[in-house]
């Protein structure tokens, strides 16, 4: 649908009062060639996509009146409208909206195009804009290429509530075009209280903060989940176990040296008495669900590995049965290059394995360990894992890790959106 408006009509008077107006060229002087630019592109609102237009300067009474429209393929939708932009001052900064949910393209209050709905989106997406400027034989066009990223919620470790966000680990995802705040966020740390909490509380909680926080906020379905250390476990629980459709809402779940079959330091720290200093968050639920459940004791050299009759960890070995989702798409980062704690035999020395000095590489990956199971969800084909090499436990979310984190998220991005059509460039 196109809306043309008489050159005094109510199109031309709403756009010249809403918007910012600069010095006006005398009258009947000509322009010799069109100038056209995208300023920026957004979402706002949740639901708009808002395309910032410098339309450069115009005649101010021409006699062929200067025509702008835009198309764009948000998830494959052809989205057009266009104007005549009559009685505009040079310069003008034009926003157009494009309201994906209702279908509307706007200028202000004024409808200009008509589309089907876009659904929210389940996936990165990536897409071309094109605005097209006509007036009399001179035409001019300005493209962008739009990138709408899905949510992602960082779920931090135990005792994220003492050391607060990190911040590096924020800024190297707004460089890759994140942003954590603003008008549309795509960038969630979810705090939590890590020492009150169980497992099953905590993922809970998780989910409860995507309903609430996470999805009114942004234009999506999906969200993607980064899990470190205890947060992947919770982000696992949320997921296998369906908490609150969590099975189906999740599109890409990044595991960051999650301690999926446990830590021995669980077992070593729990030993601590509650009443030294932090000495209570090593008898946390959260700290009792990070025990191993390999086979990780022994009395001499001479015996087979098992778990101590009184150590079990009930809570972690069911999730651990939990099937995955077959719509989640799964990648394991772990450390590999740290001597890490896999066993401890009571007349010998302990037993170190490859990890991240906190968390064994096969804990984090589901592999067997000394006579274990291992995780049979984290086991399939089709999850990816990824070692990282030196890298200590505490510093899994520095900015070379994140790095490759976000470049995992990046790399499924659907821009099966058909490309824009040709139009004659500007004389």
């Amino acid at each position: 649908m196109t809306f043309r408006s008489h050159p005094r009509g109510v199109l031309s008077t709403i756009i010249t009062l809403l918007m910012a107006t600069v010095a006006v060229p005398a009258s009947g002087q000509q322009v010799e060639r069109l100038d056209l630019a995208i300023l920026d592109t957004g979402m706002v609102k949740g639901h708009i996509l808002r395309v910032d237009i410098d339309p450069g300067t115009l005649q101010a009474e021409p006699a062929d009146p200067p025509e702008l429209a835009l198309d764009a393929w948000p998830g494959g939708v052809h989205v057009h409208g266009s104007l005549w932009l009559i009685g505009i001052p040079p310069r003008v900064l034009i926003p157009m909206d494009i309201d994906l949910s209702k279908g509307a393209v706007k200028v202000g209050a004024v409808k200009i195009g008509e589309f089907p709905p876009v659904p929210p989106f389940t996936k990165n997406v990536q897409f071309p804009v094109q605005v097209t400027l006509r007036q009399g034989s001179h035409t001019a066009t300005a493209h962008q290429t739009v990138t709408l990223l899905l949510p992602t919620v960082i779920v931090p470790g135990y005792a994220n509530e003492l050391n607060g966000h990190d911040e590096n680990a924020l800024a190297a995802f707004r460089r890759y075009g994140y942003r954590d705040s603003g008008r549309q966020p795509t960038l969630f740390w979810f705090d939590y209280p890590s020492h009150a909490l169980s497992l099953e509380q905590a993922a809970h909680a998780l989910a409860d903060y995507v309903h609430q926080t996470v999805l009114p906020s942004t234009y999506a379905a999906k969200v993607n989940v980064v899990g470190y250390s205890l947060g992947g476990l919770m982000a696992r629980w949320n997921v296998q176990f369906d908490v609150d459709g969590g099975g189906t809402l999740v599109n890409q779940l990044l595991l960051v040296g999650v301690p999926n079959e446990g830590s021995l330091f669980a077992y070593i720290y729990r030993n601590i008495p509650g009443f030294v200093p932090y000495g209570y968050l090593a008898h946390t639920p959260a700290a009792q669900a990070m025990m191993p459940t390999f086979p990780y004791w022994r009395g001499s050299t001479a015996d087979a590995w098992s778990l101590p009759p009184d150590d079990a960890n009930p809570v972690l070995a069911e999730l651990n049965r939990r099937p995955m989702p077959s719509g989640v798409h799964v990648e394991v980062f772990y450390g590999s290059a740290q001597r890490t704690l896999t066993g401890v035999t009571n007349d010998g020395a302990p037993t170190f394995g490859p990890g991240d000095g906190i968390v064994p590489a096969a804990s984090a990956e589901g592999l067997p360990i000394q006579g274990g199971s291992g995780v049979p969800a984290l086991l399939a084909p089709n999850v990816v894992h990824v070692d990282l090499g030196a890298v200590g436990h505490m510093q899994l979310l520095l900015d070379v890790v994140v790095d490759r984190v976000t470049t995992a998220l990046l790399r499924r991005i659907d821009n099966s959106a058909e490309a824009s059509p040709r139009v004659p460039q500007g004389q």
